[in-house]
């Protein structure tokens, strides 16, 4: 069995918690608020999404929503996609370590680490930005889903309220797919603050400190937030 790097300080060791409680704690308190809760951007737009498909099932010409679902569909697939080319660098990234060390020493208040330390970092980004690769991947195909519940739907249903159970359906199905979208785009935001790891591990755990800060504000105390709240 290898043994851990041994320049592994006690600081990398509470940057490296810190990051796991920030990313995991967030994202089951995110999911308690935005279900128990109706004060969230997330929450707000399974309002809307749910509404959508309310009043898209009411036209007889539903072009226009396939079309706006297509373009949800091609955002996701961008980043998707985004995904699997830093992943494809990452892992040159791990042929190269020794002339990523002597970039990296350039950086003001940068320490210097040895290869394997670097290399366990690099892994780490890959293990994200894999997460990130299959959440998007899923998200896309729940759009897909969606696509096609809404192009089985009848043109006239028998009465309003089998009309609502479909309309719930596919704004329930819109909602899972935004769900792992959001997760995805998360991780995002999160290996950036990795990034930082490369540099010193208190600059680790100020970034992701920030980007738990941020990720909060857009998503409950935001001028977006209260502009739904308000209508």
């Amino acid at each position: 069995m290898t043994a851990l790097p041994h320049d592994i300080s006690i600081n990398d060791i509470i940057a490296f918690a810190w990051f796991l409680i920030c990313w995991s704690s967030y994202s089951w308190l995110g999911k308690y608020f935005q279900t128990h809760k109706s004060n969230s951007l997330h929450s707000f737009s399974k309002y809307y999404r749910t509404e959508w498909m309310r009043q898209a099932l009411k036209r007889n010409n539903r072009i226009t929503d396939a079309a706006l679902l297509a373009n949800l569909m091609r955002s996701v697939a961008f980043f998707a996609s985004t995904s699997i080319f830093i992943l494809g660098g990452l892992i040159a990234i791990l042929s190269s370590v020794d002339q990523a060390i002597i970039m990296v020493k350039g950086i003001p208040f940068s320490l210097e680490i040895s290869p394997e330390f670097w290399k366990l970092k690099v892994l780490l980004l890959i293990f994200i930005y894999i997460y990130i690769f299959f959440k998007l991947v899923w998200s896309i195909r729940q759009y897909n889903t969606c696509v096609i519940i809404l192009g089985a739907a009848p043109e006239v249903f028998p009465n309003r309220e089998e009309q609502a159970q479909y309309s719930s359906k596919l704004g329930l199905v819109m909602h899972r797919a935004a769900t792992h979208y959001n997760e995805g785009m998360r991780g995002y935001e999160y290996g950036l603050a990795v990034l930082a790891w490369f540099v010193h591990p208190v600059l680790f755990i100020f970034s992701t400190s920030l980007i738990l800060v941020v990720i909060y504000r857009r998503e409950f105390a935001s001028q977006t937030v209260r502009a739904m709240q308000e209508y």
